[in-house]
């Protein structure tokens, strides 16, 4: 058994594929006997400094705000917090960013336990090599006791700054292939489209994600005008939303589908249960600038949507172009449409395309396989750490 404190800026009640990975992740370490606490960032007045979430202890730390000084005021009472409370536990797991891993380091060091870092996403370690200050940090990071890497890409950056090569583990998101699935009832089918408003025979194409910028969804709209008149039976839908998020785009993008006449596109807000809108679906589209492992896609794959994405990071690790789905050159207009146009003509491309991804996401990516090759990773570098 080992006792784990997870380390994360966002968790639930504020939704996106890290808290949401992260929460179903939690429910199998604890079956398998593990306990394990949260310790996150206090964004607003109505989130409790204190609660449970599906039985497990989650502390909010810091003084609501998105300010420099209170993100300032959290990372002090942050690393107070894993120095004073870190002895309690065996792991300090940090979730997203270098920043956080460093600051679990530190206090690993000082709480004499062990410090493992998951990264989200490549592109952080160039950037901090550019200083002193960020070189200084990448010091204290690479003294971790390991870091997962959830791609190619990422594990390919940390060995070009020397990361020790035994410390770098890769392991994927995970996906839960009892939740995510194909409806296969035309009735309700039609009682899905019914409810969002349009025709019972309409074919959907499906966005689900933050609307922030590096998602890409200004390219996807333009890539909707393009293609819309041509295929009137088609809708655009956009699943997520850009509240609470620094980077929001979700104004501008409502902007240009107005300004730009584009029609077809119904905006559908946040929701906690994607697998509703995923399993009605046709097709998926996953226009992405910068990803890790990316839940979204990995959900849509599941529930056997063909899908277009982005050729960059966890995508690629994700996506067998024109196998499990189709791949298109990051910001390339033209590529994205002649993708689409691919999945909205053939049908019987769709269909390949979909069941193969559900094939391969069950297989692979199940909860009760990444959680057992989380429990191992635990084990084991406990087993050198002691050496």
């Amino acid at each position: 058994m080992q006792k784990i404190l997870m380390v994360t800026e966002r968790y639930i009640p504020i939704w996106g594929g890290a808290e949401n990975q992260l929460r179903q992740l939690i429910p199998h370490l604890v079956r398998s006997g593990n306990e394990v606490t949260v310790v996150t960032r206090r964004w607003s007045d109505d989130l409790p400094k204190y609660e449970e979430v599906d039985q497990v202890p989650v502390h909010r730390l810091g003084v609501p705000g998105r300010y420099p000084l209170t993100t300032g005021l959290f990372i002090i009472e942050l690393l107070f917090f894993l120095i004073v409370s870190g002895r309690k536990f065996d792991w300090l797991h940090s979730h997203g960013v270098v920043n956080m891993g460093v600051l679990c380091r530190v206090a690993a060091f000082f709480s004499g336990v062990k410090n493992i870092a998951k990264i989200a996403t490549a592109g952080k370690v160039k950037p901090l090599q550019r200083t002193l200050s960020g070189r200084g940090l990448l010091w204290l990071f690479k003294q971790s006791t390991a870091v997962v890497c959830m791609t190619s890409e990422i594990r390919e950056e940390l060995d070009s700054i020397g990361f020790p090569k035994q410390a770098m583990v890769s392991l994927p998101n995970a996906v839960d292939g009892k939740r995510f699935y194909r409806e296969s009832n035309p009735l309700k089918r039609q009682q899905f489209r019914e409810s969002i408003g349009v025709e019972l025979t309409a074919q959907l194409v499906l966005f689900s994600g933050r609307l922030v910028q590096r998602k890409g969804v200004d390219l996807l709209i333009d890539a909707w005008q393009r293609l819309y008149n041509q295929n009137p039976e088609w809708y655009l839908l956009i699943l997520g939303s850009g509240a609470g998020q620094i980077d929001s785009v979700e104004e501008e993008i409502k902007n240009q589908v107005v300004e730009q006449g584009v029609e077809r596109v119904l905006f559908l807000g946040e929701s906690d249960r994607p697998q509703f809108f995923l399993a009605n679906c046709d097709v998926f589209v996953f226009p992405s600038r910068l990803e890790g492992f990316p839940n979204a896609l990995m959900e849509a794959m599941a529930a056997e949507l063909p899908v277009v994405a982005s050729h960059i990071g966890g995508n690629c690790d994700l996506v067998v172009d024109h196998e499990t789905g189709l791949l298109f050159e990051k910001d390339n207009l033209s590529d994205l449409v002649g993708s689409l146009e691919q999945l909205i003509v053939d049908r019987q491309l769709r269909i390949r395309l979909g069941k193969r991804a559900r094939e391969e996401m069950v297989k692979r990516y199940s909860f009760e396989t990444i959680a057992a090759l989380y429990e191992r990773v635990y084990g084991e570098m406990e087993y050198y750490f002691r050496r």
